[in-house]
């Protein structure tokens, strides 16, 4: 009897096994179950493979199985490949459900790539009587975060609220709500006000709220005040009670500011004057706070006493460090197993990218930060084939880096990258290399010499590119750019970093520059900044506007700036702090991110580009 139990037992027990093992059998040869298994996971390139061998499987459905496959990619940030799946699909009726999915999953995708216009274009093809319901919340998403990435503040605003009437439960109703304010975060201080006079009339609640709350966040209880008196004269809003409660706790957190603060540079040696203009700028952004101040203690630092210095200011009880300047100086204080306060670098590590200490943050003017926005904004432009030309030291080898890098990264194309020597007095040849001039040339004197005869030679550069991208300081600027004039590329656009500028207007000596597209701080390129109380007082004590340290000084002023808001910065999601020299918003690793303005030179003169 015994026995018979156990074989019964064990029987029963190998008979599910087999039957377990066939379900797992089945549910690993299910790609649909195995594509939305993968979805759920987050593991999207994985699902998007699953997704292309359903379309090849089925054909009645594999234009559908398809457009799963390119959301899928576009979630795993693999835009090639995205790209690569929507233009091997054929959906036939203009306006049917898959044509309309995949407008506005190429949408999606440009916008991911950096070209809000070319997403809105495409949006735009879509109208609303068309727009099936399942795609409508997806749809009104994207085309606001498109008109927030190209600064139409009032058409994402108005997109958000107009979304709203979409939406189901109180949990999507209220982040859309959060996404709305984050548009009004989004606007600059200066635009705030100009914009409420423009907004529509279900938008004046929201921009006087943000109105509110940009002029008195720093004064908790002025701006608890306020709020009451706008929560009375609009009863029921959608931004109460989570919005104005977190705005009120915020502001609190906005005022605690350090007591004692240490500034260290190196005020002596060959960084003095540059270090000057870092401690003036500081200083004076300092004087004009109308907040309660902290002390100031000046150190005088180097990348040789940096850490003696240091923990002199932890004895003089220095509750937050600003600088050091020199990047090794930086090196040494992020190699410290412990760092009991925090400290705002005005460089960055050597390998800035790595994890570093929470809190240490690093703050600088890097060249490459600009040379990729320039990438991102000709991307943005429509350009695709690119020519490049930088000067032969590791200066220009940097900014050229970082320019190809990204622009490969985009999906650009580097046809030719030609080197240049600072200073040189031949900037011709370089030019020439860069066009395919000389090989025209080549091509002349070969020709004579082949048939020994006279042969009246018209050079002719390349057609294939569409933009030029040059790193180059303005004395080189103003040799290199003619000689593209000169050998008849003034119909290719021309773009550059801040470096091409000196910050001291000219327009006698920068006519050579015209027509050159370039960024720079709005510090430099904002006339709102140029006659601003805190500039003004710096060009009447240290005529800053004729200093060469320009950027210097507004360099001060923003780290001085940034101490309160560091917090919001890594806190916030897409938050920036409107700075002197550009944007500020901060990354994962604690970088300083600064996006800057665009601008044109126009008779010799930088003017800002909307």
């Amino acid at each position: 009897m015994q026995l018979l139990i156990i074989s019964f037992f064990l029987f029963s027990l190998l008979t599910g096994c087999v039957t377990t093992k066939e379900a797992l059998t089945e549910t690993r040869l299910d790609p649909e179950k195995n594509a939305q298994a993968f979805m759920q996971s987050k593991e999207y390139s994985a699902a998007a493979l699953e997704f292309l061998t359903l379309s090849a499987k089925d054909n009645k459905n594999e234009t559908l199985y398809r457009l799963k496959a390119a959301e899928a990619y576009v979630k795993a940030g693999d835009y090639i490949a995205a790209q690569k799946t929507l233009n091997d699909i054929n959906v036939g009726d203009n306006g049917s459900f898959q044509s309309i999915r995949l407008k506005i999953l190429s949408a999606r995708l440009k916008l991911e790539l950096g070209q809000p216009n070319i997403a809105l274009v495409l949006l735009n093809e879509v109208s609303e009587q068309d727009l099936p319901q399942s795609l409508k919340v997806v749809f009104h998403e994207i085309r606001a975060e498109a008109y927030l990435a190209h600064g139409e503040y009032i058409k994402a605003a108005s997109e958000r609220l107009f979304l709203s009437i979409y939406l189901n439960t109180p949990t999507e109703i209220d982040q859309n709500n959060w996404s709305l304010w984050d548009v009004l975060e989004a606007i600059p201080i200066s635009d705030i006000d100009d914009l409420r006079i423009i907004a529509p009339e279900e938008l004046i609640s929201w921009f006087e709220l943000a109105s509110l709350y940009q002029t008195y966040r720093y004064q908790p209880n002025k701006l608890n005040n306020v709020i009451n008196g706008w929560t009375q004269r609009y009863p029921g809003h959608s931004a109460y009670p989570s919005i104005i409660e977190k705005l009120i706790e915020k502001s609190i957190q906005f005022v605690k500011r350090p007591s004692k603060i240490g500034l260290l540079l190196p005020l002596s040696g060959k960084f003095k004057k540059s270090s000057t203009a870092i401690r003036d700028g500081f200083l004076a952004a300092w004087y004009m706070n109308n907040q309660e101040k902290s002390n100031i203690k000046i150190y005088d630092t180097n990348s040789l006493n940096i850490l003696e210095v240091y923990q002199q200011a932890l004895s003089d009880n220095i509750d937050y460090v600003v600088g050091p300047l020199e990047k090794e100086a930086v090196n040494q204080l992020a190699s410290l197993d412990e760092l009991p306060i925090r400290i705002l670098a005005l460089n960055r590590q050597k390998n800035n990218e790595e994890k570093n200490n929470d809190k240490l943050v690093q703050f600088g003017l890097s060249p490459e930060d600009e040379a990729t926005q320039v990438a991102e904004i000709a991307m943005s432009d429509g350009h695709k084939l690119a020519l490049v030309m930088s000067p032969s030291n590791s200066w220009g080898d940097r900014i050229a880096k970082a320019f190809m890098s990204r622009w490969i990264e985009l999906g650009g194309e580097i046809l030719e990258h030609a080197i240049f020597q600072s200073n040189s007095q031949d900037f011709s040849s370089p030019v020439k290399e860069l066009l395919n001039i000389d090989s025209s040339e080549k091509r002349g004197r070969d020709l004579r010499n082949k048939l020994n005869i006279k042969i009246h030679n018209v050079e002719r550069r390349r057609e294939d590119a569409d933009f030029i991208f040059t790193a180059a300081v303005s004395g080189d600027a103003h040799q290199l750019f003619p000689q593209f004039r000169f050998h008849r590329a003034d119909d290719l656009p021309v773009y550059s970093t801040s470096h091409i500028f000196t910050g001291i207007f000219d327009e006698a000596r920068d006519i050579d520059l015209n027509d050159i597209m370039f960024i720079d701080m709005p510090w430099i390129l904002d006339t709102s900044r140029q006659l601003s109380i805190i500039q003004d007082a710096l060009n009447r004590n240290w005529s800053q506007q004729s200093s060469q340290y320009r950027r210097l000084y507004a360099f001060g002023i923003d780290a001085y700036h940034l101490i309160p808001e560091i917090n919001r910065l890594r806190t916030e999601k897409d938050a920036f702090l409107v700075g002197e020299t550009g944007d500020l918003s901060i990354t994962p690793n604690n970088i300083i991110k600064r996006k800057l303005r665009r601008a044109q030179f126009f008779e010799g003169k930088p003017v800002l580009m909307n």
